[in-house]
């Protein structure tokens, strides 16, 4: 039997409501997995499942001097801008490294010099709860099981059903066993 995936996993909490996830990520000069891994910086990463890809503030791009491997069109409050794209490693809390992202360059609101998108997000599990009056979002990668907040209420009410016998009194309240009534 061979052994599954290893999955790593982080979790950060807020107290109270939060409208912004944030964690420290560690950025690298893109590198391959079997080459030697050069310096990296701790940077603070946004989490954005708007985001369909990445981004890196020009702090970033000047701290290792990368490269531009070309233009790309991105869309921000609905609009469009046009900014260059730079390869980076990017190694989540978790310890998780996600090579050869393709970054673009961006200036991030609020003190963030990255913003980790749905190209990173969605090959893990990615869950925001508010319960207690905390804020929680965690993260695994690789993927461990699929969320359905539905299914998991339906089953929750269906277990919750007593199941009426044949020879029990009808629910309804007429008076007469579930066989003669409603269970006919």
């Amino acid at each position: 039997m061979t052994p599954g995936p290893i999955h790593v996993a982080f979790t950060v909490k807020y107290q109270g409501r939060s409208l912004r996830l944030t964690s420290e990520v560690e950025i690298f000069p893109a590198f391959l997995p079997t080459d030697p891994q050069p310096q990296g910086k701790k940077y603070t990463a946004l989490y954005d499942t708007g985001a369909t890809h990445c981004a890196i503030s020009p702090r970033i791009v000047a701290d290792f001097q990368l490269p531009s491997i070309g233009a790309r069109k991105v869309g921000v409050g609905g609009g469009e801008i046009i900014t260059t794209s730079h390869l980076v490693n990017i190694e989540l809390p978790n310890r998780a490294m996600f090579p050869m992202i393709a970054a673009a360059k961006m200036v991030l609101p609020g003190g963030v010099d990255a913003l980790i998108g749905m190209d990173i997000l969605g090959l893990g599990d990615f869950a925001v709860t508010h319960y207690g009056g905390t804020t929680t979002f965690s993260f695994c990668f690789p993927s461990r099981q699929q969320i359905d907040f539905v299914g998991e209420i339906e089953a929750i009410k269906k277990a919750a059903v007593p199941k009426v016998g044949r020879n029990d009194p009808c629910p309804c309240g007429s008076g007469k066993k579930y066989k003669k009534c409603h269970g006919s």
